[in-house]
Order: C-alpha cells, then sequence, then structure tokens
C-alpha cells in the first residue's frame, strides 16, 4: 500500500509523502534560503505524517485496552480515506496539496500500525531500514545459520527481500495503473486495502491472529 502511496507522490506532490527523511532534508535545506513557498509543503507533509501516526497511535491503544482487533480498524480507516481521495480527484474540484497532505495523513497511520513482524521491526514507510536488515540477516547466515529468536538467520533475509520486492512491485504497478486510470495510485491501495480486510475477517474467524506480532528483542 505505501508503495502505491509513493506512486502518487512522484507525480501528484513535488517532494515525498510517505518517506519523511527527504522532506526533513527539503525542510532543512529550504528553511536556510528563506524560500517558503517551497518551505511549507514539506513541512506540512512531516506534520501531516505525524498526525496521521499519532491518531493511529492512540486508536491502537484504545482497542488493544478492551483486547480488541488493530488490523481491520486502521485498514477500514484507510479504506474509507481513499475512498474519499478517489471520490474528490474523480470529481475534479480538489486542491492537490490537500489531496497530498491527507496521503501523508494516511501514511503515517500505516506506517505506525504495520511495521513489525515477528516482534521484529522493518520500515514500511521507507525502505532503507529494510535493505539494512536485508543483507545484514544475508551475510550473518553465513556465519551461523540460527539468529533472533532461534529462526534461520536466511528466512530473516529472505522476509526482508521480499519486503523490498513488494515494494518495488507496487510502484511499478501503481505507476502503470496512473497512466490509464485516473488516480490510479489511490484505487489499487483501496482496493488491497479492501482484500486485507476481507481475510483479517476470515482469518479472526477462524481463530487464527491477526494483529502483528509486539515486542521483538530490538524493537
Amino acid at each position: 500500500i505505501l508503495s502505491e502511496f509513493s506512486t502518487y507522490s512522484r507525480f501528484g506532490f513535488p517532494g515525498g509523502l510517505q518517506v519523511q527523511s527527504g522532506n526533513i532534508v527539503q525542510v532543512g535545506y529550504w528553511l536556510i534560503q528563506g524560500n517558503w513557498d517551497k518551505f511549507i509543503p514539506p513541512f506540512l507533509s512531516v506534520i501531516a505524517f505525524g498526525v496521521g501516526s499519532a491518531i493511529c497511535g492512540i486508536i491502537m491503544t484504545k482497542l488493544l485496552s478492551h483486547h480488541r482487533i488493530v488490523t481491520r480498524a486502521i485498514l477500514f480507516l484507510e479504506f474509507v480515506i481513499l475512498a474519499v481521495l478517489i471520490w474528490l480527484v474523480w470529481k475534479g474540484d480538489h486542491n492537490v496539496w490537500m489531496i497530498a497532505y491527507a496521503v501523508s495523513f494516511a501514511a503515517g497511520m500505516q506506517g505506525n500500525a504495520f511495521h513489525k513482524t515477528h516482534g521484529m521491526l522493518y520500515g514500511n514507510v521507507a525502505v532503507t531500514f529494510v535493505v539494512q536488515m536485508a543483507f545484514n540477516f544475508l551475510i550473518q547466515s553465513l556465519f551461523n545459520k540460527k539468529g533472533i529468536n532461534g529462526e534461520p538467520n536466511l528466512m530473516w533475509a529472505g522476509i526482508f527481500f521480499l519486503v523490498l520486492l513488494g515494494f518495488a512491485g507496487g510502484g511499478a504497478i501503481g505507476f502503470f495503473i496512473d497512466r490509464f486510470v485516473t488516480a490510479g495510485a489511490l484505487i489499487l491501495p483501496a482496493l488491497i486495502a479492501l482484500i486485507l480486510i476481507v481475510i483479517a475477517w476470515r482469518d479472526h474467524d477462524r481463530h487464527q491472529r491477526v494483529d502483528t506480532l509486539p515486542g521483538g528483542n530490538f524493537a
């Protein structure tokens, strides 16, 4: 889903909507230059992302305190946000900056809610950390087969490489669809979120774990 947001950001916004490191650099650069017109967009993107993450944190805390499932609720909120944005884009009467900041908001929610696998952190929003961990576990597997939680280092390397593959694949598909369908890079993640909601509902009915595992050795 985040890679689809990335696709949208490349064509609808002169910064990054989900990778905030680039925005932070731009904020500092344009602040020193005194160019407020270019300072404001990345600055507001960072704020929108942070607010999305914060609100997601509140929702997650409330749900978990009542032993409720987090995954379905967050995915549903993302779907609703994306559905509204798609409608506004199709309608044609919208402010591109507001769409961009709303995408940043949704990206902040996504990044906060889904950033662990088996208790291990991974870069749901930005993949720099994923690249680091993929190659780290790959080289560690040459020296020791067992790693975190006694599980194979090669397995962990594979997980992180698959995240990279999924991110790149999502961006490519989003770019392709957006060439032919208006708001295609928003429609696809909305459909993915809807499919994941159905899967989460089915797994819960089958008494299977839906939410990601908390904790971890260094998380």
